[in-house]
């Protein structure tokens, strides 16, 4: 607690840093060399008239050269740093023990401002995050203190970021708590230090560039109508189903188009800033963060069609910057997309229904929270940093629908945090909190069950075989073994679906081509907590039981939801003893 003020002296400046280095460069990037000069949002003062952009070949050539000034940095010294930071912050806590290189706020804060500078749809939260989260980090390397402390510090330095470049401290705490886990589960250890970082972050950076507002609403933007309510309830399902699609595009991109590029992955954000570019010559709405377009939306100023094009051309612009390998923050373009989304909506059910919607504005507003909450899976965040970055708690109704419905509706696979785990007991920072005790006097042999069918595979059957053996068998794991029966790898479904995106009907292919060969083993004599660090250290849902480490037989198989089972069936029965049972 007396660290974390001083993490956030340092988030605050370092926050102000950020902002006034990218400003300078959007200044001269995308004003002076493209013509581009977008409105302004909030309190910002506009030292420009408002242009669309007037030289095009710069709008094309800018963000490729500034993709791949991005990839050469990144890929050159922390390719940690690539995509968007936050994921890895939620990756230092869970995996890494609250450690992250000394480096990588740097290289991840000068990549994400070429990224953002050079008209990149990106955010400002993952590089700030990961500048106070660095120094959180570095500060409790320094003075030698333990891991959980190093944690604590890394988030209070991300929070203090977060709560001072959206001008949003109860936010910035909130969502670093938050965004760790997949489901309601919350960092409630975190709160406190976070707070203080991120009040402290607020209050250096108001000191250099005032307490204004992200932006401006207008005056009566309240809810009071309970009529609306049922409008509120259909667009939360609009918005899960526009998240959905986000999040499959965004991986989807990365996963079956980038990665898949025969060329070095340095390059691949010029290709990315290239489509951009190109998108822009008709969409310059979607370069950067949005800002001043989101404004307009609330002012209510932007045609309904267009603001149909903007949210799904945002979509595609920030897939194809982040997921090229691109430097930069989701928070900003999940408000964008929201926002649009939001402002599209309530025209309609204007039109639609007239004289049901007061303020059919207000939907801008809520869908800039509603949306994130669910992409995200940080309801309460959304809900209170929307209404901090407004200055007004009048939505907060229909923001807490919205917000807490989509979050619900959306399943915690479709998330922008692949890193996130879905409760304390599957994040291994939490291995030792409350699992340990109990789960140290229950062993494997107590769990496994030995009846359970097992597809044990020969090394070498070939492909065409497993897959029969697999289109017939309710296992999701196959142990591969060799000519004495010992094992000797083991895939999974994924693995073989993996398998099939190449030439599926090679005859040369065989079961040992696709197993992996590491595989972490328990016996029946190990305890049920050195299974689930096993099951954890590769994030895997089943484990092998052998007979010995050393001999390699296996006998059977023990999931993660045998574990949690049985911790639960023990910690009953701990709570409530036969005796008063009885």
């Amino acid at each position: 607690m007396l660290f974390a003020p001083v993490v956030g002296v340092v988030a605050g400046l370092g926050a102000a840093a950020f902002f006034a280095i990218l400003n300078i460069v959007q200044e001269f990037v995308l004003g002076q060399v493209e013509g581009y000069y977008p409105p302004v949002a909030g309190d910002e003062v506009a030292l420009h008239v408002a242009q669309f952009p007037t030289h095009s070949w710069a709008v094309v050539v800018v963000p490729t050269i500034g993709g791949l000034l991005c990839g050469l940095l990144v890929y050159g010294l922390a390719p940690e740093a690539e995509g968007h930071g936050t994921d890895a912050m939620v990756k230092a806590f869970h995996r890494l023990g609250g450690r992250i290189r000394a480096r990588v706020p740097f290289v991840k804060s000068l990549a994400s401002i070429i990224t953002i500078g050079t008209g990149g749809s990106a955010g400002r939260e993952g590089p700030i995050a990961q500048i106070g989260a660095g120094f959180g980090s570095f500060l409790a390397q320094k003075f030698g203190l333990g891991d959980k402390e190093r944690r604590l510090l890394m988030l209070s330095g991300g929070a203090g970021g977060i709560g001072a470049i959206f001008r949003a401290p109860l936010g910035g705490a909130l969502f670093v708590s938050e965004v760790l886990y997949g489901s309601t589960a919350f960092e409630f250890t975190a709160v406190i230090p976070c707070f203080l970082s991120s009040i402290t972050a607020y209050s250096v950076f108001a000191a250099i560039y005032g307490q204004g507002l992200a932006f401006n609403t207008p005056a009566g933007l309240e809810f009071h109508r309970i009529l609306e309510l049922p409008f509120y309830l259909v667009f939360a399902v609009v918005c899960s189903v526009v998240g959905y699609l986000y999040v499959l595009v965004f991986y989807g991109l990365r996963d079956h188009l980038f990665r898949k590029l025969p060329i070095p992955n340095a390059v691949k954000p010029a290709i990315g800033g290239l489509a951009l570019g190109i998108m822009a010559l008709w969409l310059p709405q979607i370069m950067s963060g949005g800002y001043g377009w989101i404004q307009l939306a609330i002012d209510g100023k932007v045609a309904v069609g267009l603001l149909v094009i903007l949210c799904l051309g945002k979509i595609v612009a920030t897939s194809l910057t982040i997921s090229s390998g691109g430097s930069g923050g989701v928070f900003a373009p999940s408000l964008f997309i929201g926002a649009m989304l939001g402002g599209a909506f309530g025209v309609l059910c204007e039109r639609l229904f007239p004289g049901a919607i007061e303020h059919p504005e207000a939907f801008v507003l809520v869908g800039m929270g509603g949306f994130f909450a669910g992409v995200a899976r940080v309801p309460l965040t959304a809900m209170l940093m929307v209404c901090e970055m407004s200055g007004s708690y009048g939505l907060l109704i229909p923001l807490m629908l919205v917000c807490i419905l989509n979050t619900a509706l959306l399943s915690s696979r479709w998330t922008l945090y692949e890193e996130q785990v879905t409760a304390l007991v599957d994040s291994p920072a939490h291995q030792g909190d409350f699992v340990v005790d109990v789960l140290e006097q229950m062993y494997v042999s107590d769990v496994m069950d030995t009846k359970r069918h097992l597809d044990l595979v020969p090394e070498n059957m070939p492909l065409s075989e497993v897959l029969k053996l697999a289109a017939h068998s309710n296992n999701v794991y196959f142990p591969v073994v060799n000519s004495e029966g010992a094992m000797v790898g083991i895939f999974s479904l994924r693995d073989l679906r993996t398998a099939l995106t190449g030439n599926g009907a090679n005859p040369f292919v065989l079961a040992t081509d696709i197993a992996v060969s590491t595989v972490l083993t328990v016996t029946p004599e190990d305890d049920l907590h050195k299974a689930l660090r096993r099951l954890t250290q590769k994030n895997i849902d089943e484990v092998p039981v052998v007979e010995t480490d050393d001999s390699g037989k296996i006998i059977a198989v023990l999931s993660r939801r045998d574990i949690n089972t049985a911790y639960h069936d023990r910690v009953t029965e701990l709570q409530h003893p036969v005796s008063e049972q009885a």
